[in-house]
C-alpha cells in the first residue's frame, strides 16, 4: 500500500505540472507582449517537460538546470517555479530523496523571501510529497497544512485539491480515519472542475476512507465510479489501487467471488504494468550509468589538459606524464567494466527480487481467500450436520423406536460417514496436511465396521442391481485397536466405486487374516467388482484429484475417493494395489496392521475416568447457539441427563444471563449473528466470573479453534458433531 500512496502522490504532481501550469500561461492574456528571450524559456520548458514525461530523467535534470538559470538570470518566476519542480521530481523518480529535498527546500527558501505567495504553495507541495514518499508522513502532514491557509487565500481549486488529497491520504497511511475525514471529504469539492484523472483519485481516496471505517456500501459506489474515471483517465495506478482495496471489501462483505475476480484484473494490469515499469527502470538506470560515465570522461580530459599545459612548461616531466596517463586510462577503463558489470548484476537481481515479491504476494492472497472461503463452508456444512447426527442419536437411544432400530444405526453410521466426507472434500486443497495427522487409537470392531460400511455401499449403489457379498475371516480377532473412522473411509470409498461401475454384478469384499502374532494382527482387504474395468493407460491417473474414467454412466462423484483411500492407505505404512482390465473388473487391495485390543471400550474407559453420569444431574447449564435445531438437540442430549437447560440465542443475551443468573457450565457456540462471537462474549463473563466452566462448542474447523483456544477464556472445546461419550466426558471433567 505504501508503493501505492508513494506513485499516487508523485502522479498527482505530474497531473498538477500537465494540467495547471498552461493555465497559468492564460492568464498572462492581459500583459504586454511576451520577449524573444520568455518565448526561447518557455520552448525551453517544453523540451525539459517532454524529457521527463518520456522518463528521460538524465536529459530533464540537464536541460531543466540550464532553465532553472537562464530563468533566474532574467527574472522568470513562472519559468523558475516550473524547472525546480521538474528538476526535483526527476530526481525524486531516480531515489534521490536527499537532492529533491534540498532542490525543494531551495525553492521554498526564495519564495519566502520574495513573498510570492504562489511559488510558496507549490514548494511547499513539492516538499511534502518527499516527506510523504520517505514515509515521514507526521512530517508530510505538517507540511500540508502548514500552507493550506495560503492556498485557501490564493482559492486556486488544483491547490486546495492536492493538499486535501495528500493531507488525507498520509492520515489514511497512520491508520487515522477520522482524521482524514474531513480533507478527503474537502476534496470532494474541489474536483469538479478538474481532470477526470484528479476526479478517479478523489473517488480512490473516499472508497478507501469508507473501508477503513467500515461503510463497505458507500465504498463499493465509490470505487466503481473511480473505475470509470481511472480508465477514461488511462491512470493505471489509480485503477490498480481501486481493484485492489475492491477485492478486499468485497471479501470483508462475504462475496469472495467477485473479490477473485477483483484479483484477477488487479493482478493482470500489475503485471502489464510491471514490464513498463521494468523497461523504464532499465532506462532509467542506463541514464544515470550515462551521467556517471561522461562525469568521469569530463575528469579524464581535465587530466589530459593539464597533461598538455605541463608539457609545454615543463618537458622534463613529458615521458612520466604520458605514463600516467595511460595508466589513469587503463584503470579507468577497468573500473568502468567492473562498474557496468556491476550495475547488471543489481539491476537482474532487483527484477528477480521484485518477482519474487510479486509472485509471494499474488500467492498468499490468493491462499488467504482460499483458507477464508473454505472456513466458512467447513461451519455452514457441519452445522446441520450436528443437527442430523444428533437427532439420530437421540432416536438411538429412544426405547419407542426399538422397532427400527436397525435401520436408525445404519443411518446413524452413514450420517457419520458422511461427516468424514465433507472433512476431506474441505481439506483436499491441502491434501498432503493428511499425513500430519495422527490415526486414533480406539477399540474397533473389524465385522461390525465392514458390515456397516457394505450397508452404506449398498445403499450409495442400489440402482445398479448388483449382488453385494461380504467375507471375513473367522481367524481374524474380534477386537483391535485402530481408527475405525479411515477404514470406513477407505472401504466405503472403494465398495461404492464399485458400485457405480458396475451394473447387474457382483462386489465381494474379502477379510482375510495375513499374520497374527502376540502383539498385532495385520489384514488383508480386497474389494472386486466384475464392472466395467480401468484401462492400463487411466490406472495411474485414477488416483489424482478430481480424475473420471471415461465413459457414459452418469455416477461421477466428487472425484476425490481414491485420492483419499490412497492418502489415508499411505497414513497405515501400507499402499493400494490395483488389478483391473477393461471389461473384466477391478480388484484392488490393502493391508492394515493392527494392534491386539487388551483394554475395555473407549466408553467404558471414559466412565471408568469419569465416574458416573448421575454427578451431572440436577446440574444447570446454559447453551449458547443461534441455530434452533442445533439448539433443540443439544438441549434434549443434556435433558437425557437430567441436566436442566438454559438457553441464549446470541452472546448479548448469554452475557446478560450470565450476570444474573448461577450456572454450572456454559456451552458457548463461536459464531454467531453479527456483533459479538463467542470467544469475546467469554472474554467480557470473565470480566465479573472467573469460576464457571466455558466450553466452545462449535462446527468450525478444529485446527483453527485449537489455535485460538489457546489464548482464550475459554476452558476447552468440543467440535460439531460429536460422540455422546467424549461429550460425556467433557461435562464432567469441567464440572468436577
Amino acid at each position: 500500500m505504501t508503493t501505492r500512496l508513494t506513485s499516487c502522490i508523485a502522479l498527482l504532481f505530474i497531473c498538477f505540472n500537465i494540467l495547471f501550469l498552461p493555465a497559468q500561461d492564460a492568464k498572462l492574456g492581459n500583459k504586454p507582449p511576451i520577449s524573444k528571450k520568455q518565448l526561447e524559456l518557455d520552448s525551453l520548458l517544453k523540451v525539459v517537460r517532454s524529457h521527463y514525461y518520456d522518463k528521460d530523467y538524465k536529459n530533464a535534470i540537464e536541460k531543466g538546470n540550464l532553465l532553472l538559470h537562464l530563468s533566474e538570470e532574467i527574472g522568470s518566476s513562472k519559468n523558475e517555479i516550473a524547472a525546480s519542480s521538474l528538476i526535483g521530481n526527476s530526481l525524486l523518480q531516480r531515489g534521490d530523496t536527499i537532492a529533491s529535498q534540498k532542490i525543494f527546500e531551495k525553492s521554498l527558501l526564495k519564495a519566502q523571501k520574495a513573498n510570492d505567495l504562489e511559488k510558496i504553495i507549490i514548494a511547499s507541495i513539492d516538499l511534502g510529497n518527499v516527506y510523504a514518499i520517505s514515509k515521514q508522513y507526521e512530517k508530510a502532514i505538517k507540511n500540508y497544512t502548514k500552507v493550506l491557509p495560503l492556498a485557501e487565500q490564493f482559492n486556486q481549486p488544483v491547490y486546495l485539491f492536492l493538499l486535501n488529497y495528500n493531507v488525507g491520504e498520509s492520515y489514511l497511511e497512520l491508520n487515522l480515519p477520522n482524521q482524514a475525514a474531513a480533507f478527503i471529504s474537502n476534496t470532494n469539492t474541489y474536483v469538479s472542475d478538474l481532470a477526470t484523472a484528479y476526479k478517479a483519485s478523489q473517488k480512490s481516496l473516499s472508497g478507501k476512507l469508507s473501508y477503513a471505517v467500515g461503510d463497505y456500501k458507500k465504498a463499493t459506489e465509490d470505487f466503481d465510479q473511480g473505475i470509470d474515471y481511472a480508465k477514461e483517465s488511462d491512470f493505471t495506478e489509480i485503477l490498480l489501487e481501486i481493484y485492489e482495496y475492491y477485492a478486499l471489501t468485497e471479501e470483508r462483505k462475504g462475496d469472495y467471488k467477485k473479490a477473485n475476480e477483483l484479483l484477477k484484473q488487479y493482478n493482470s494490469l500489475n503485471e502489464e504494468k510491471y514490464k513498463l515499469d521494468n523497461i523504464a527502470a532499465v532506462e532509467n538506470a542506463v541514464a544515470k550509468f550515462n551521467v556517471e560515465q561522461m562525469e568521469q570522461e569530463l575528469i579524464t580530459t581535465q587530466y589530459e589538459n593539464e597533461i598538455t599545459r605541463e608539457r609545454a612548461t615543463r618537458n622534463t616531466i613529458l615521458i612520466s606524464g604520458a605514463i600516467a596517463l595511460v595508466f589513469l586510462s587503463i584503470l579507468t577503463l577497468f573500473l568502468f567494466r567492473n562498474q557496468h558489470k556491476r550495475k547488471k548484476l543489481l539491476i537482474d537481481l532487483k527484477n528477480n527480487n521484485y518477482l519474487l515479491a510479486v509472485a509471494k504476494e499474488k500467492s498468499d492472497r490468493l491462499r488467504m481467500s482460499k483458507d477464508a472461503l473454505f472456513s466458512r463452508i467447513s461451519h455452514e456444512l457441519r452445522t446441520p450436520m450436528y443437527g442430523i447426527i444428533g437427532i439420530s442419536n437421540l432416536m438411538v437411544s429412544d426405547k419407542k423406536e426399538a422397532v427400527n432400530s436397525d435401520n436408525i444405526r445404519s443411518l446413524k453410521y452413514s450420517a457419520d460417514y458422511l461427516l468424514s466426507l465433507i472433512n476431506n472434500v474441505l481439506e483436499m486443497n491441502k491434501i498432503n496436511r493428511v499425513k500430519d495427522d495422527l490415526l486414533k487409537k480406539d477399540i474397533i470392531n473389524i465385522r461390525q465396521v465392514c458390515n456397516y460400511a457394505m450397508d452404506s455401499a449398498r445403499y450409495i449403489s442400489q440402482n445398479n442391481g448388483n449382488a453385494n457379498q461380504l467375507c471375513i475371516d473367522e481367524a481374524i480377532p474380534e477386537k483391535v485397536v485402530g481408527d475405525s473412522s479411515r477404514l470406513s473411509q477407505v472401504l466405503i470409498n472403494l465398495l461404492s466405486n464399485a458400485g457405480k461401475f458396475t451394473e447387474d454384478g457382483k462386489i465381494t469384499l474379502e477379510v482375510t487374516l495375513k499374520s497374527l502374532s502376540d502383539l498385532e494382527c495385520c489384514i488383508l482387504f480386497m474389494v472386486k467388482d466384475n464392472g466395467i474395468g480401468i484401462a492400463k493407460d487411466r490406472q495411474v491417473a485414477i488416483f489424482e484429484e478430481a480424475a473420471f474414467i471415461e465413459h457414459h454412466h452418469e455416477n461421477e462423484g466428487t472425484g476425490l475417493g481414491l485420492p483419499i483411500s490412497r492418502s489415508i492407505i499411505e497414513l497405515h505404512n501400507s499402499k493400494l494395489d490395483l488389478i483391473s482390465d477393461l471389461g473384466k473388473g477391478t480388484e484392488v487391495r490393502f493391508v492394515f496392521c493392527y494392534e491386539l485390543a487388551k483394554e475395555k471400550s473407549i466408553e467404558e474407559n471414559i466412565l471408568q475416568i469419569t465416574g458416573n453420569l448421575s454427578l451431572l444431574e440436577g446440574k444447570k447449564i446454559l447453551v449458547v447457539e443461534d441455530n434452533k435445531i442445533n439448539q433443540v438437540v443439544t438441549r434434549k442430549m443434556l435433558e437425557n441427563l437430567k441436566i436442566e437447560v438454559d438457553t441464549a440465542y446470541d452472546a448479548i443475551e448469554a452475557i446478560k444471563k450470565a450476570q444474573t443468573v448461577s450456572y454450572d457450565l456454559i456451552l458457548m457456540d463461536i459464531n454467531m449473528p453479527p456483533g459479538i462471537d463467542g470467544f469475546e462474549a467469554a472474554k467480557k463473563i470473565r470480566e465479573f466470573d472467573q469460576i464457571t466452566p466455558i466450553i466452545a462448542l462449535t462446527a468450525a474447523e478444529q485446527r483453527e479453534v485449537k489455535e485460538r483456544i489457546k489464548d482464550s477464556a475459554m476452558n476447552d472445546y468440543i467440535i460439531k458433531p460429536f460422540k455422546m461419550e467424549y461429550f460425556q466426558h467433557s461435562l464432567l471433567k469441567l464440572i468436577k
